[in-house]
């Protein structure tokens, strides 16, 4: 029982130095009277999306060419995924069948895809646009601050307020 109780007397005795030792870590730090506080901007480049949109004419010729234009990296990618999937079905000549039906009609969908975007909407022809625009932006700020009698000055990322804190070393001089 003997040791038991040395343990855990040497236990409580370590908690409670390192309770007490823990508030020490930041004793350097001090608080030091912020005199000028100035904003840096930075110009920035913001997106911004917006839909544009075109009326469609309603003469026939316009209107087939609308619904029925051509996209030809679309039937050559409806194609190939076509022939896989047909590929997949049936043996022998079958399966030889489904693979030319499969990339038949999966270049006749790819050719009527439209270009990622795009769409229609009341008998308009829609798509989005990115523009962009400049706007300033705080980069961070120019800090000068006084410390026993002396203008020191530091760039923070946010505004310090009305003091700042601040780490004292002092060190012993050469001679």
């Amino acid at each position: 029982m003997k040791p038991m109780k040395i343990i855990l007397i040497l236990i409580t005795l370590i908690s409670i130095s390192n309770y007490a030792t823990a508030g020490h870590y930041n004793n350097d730090s001090i608080y030091a009277d912020v005199v000028e506080v100035q904003a840096i901007y930075e110009r920035v480049r913001v997106p911004q999306n917006h839909k544009v949109c075109k009326n469609r004419r309603n003469n026939y010729n316009d209107r087939y060419r609308t619904n029925h234009r051509e996209n030809g990296g679309g039937a050559i990618l409806g194609g190939i995924i076509g022939g896989l999937i047909g590929n997949r079905f049936g043996k022998g000549h079958g399966r030889d069948a489904a693979t030319a039906a499969g990339v038949i009609a999966g270049a006749a969908i790819g050719s009527k895809a439209r270009p990622k975007g795009y769409y229609s909407q009341n008998g308009r022809q829609c798509h989005t646009q990115r523009d962009y625009y400049e706007e300033q932006r705080i980069a961070g700020y120019e800090v000068s601050y006084e410390y026993m009698g002396r203008i020191y000055h530091t760039r923070l990322q946010n505004h310090p307020g009305d003091r700042v804190r601040i780490n004292v070393n002092v060190q012993v001089a050469e001679y």
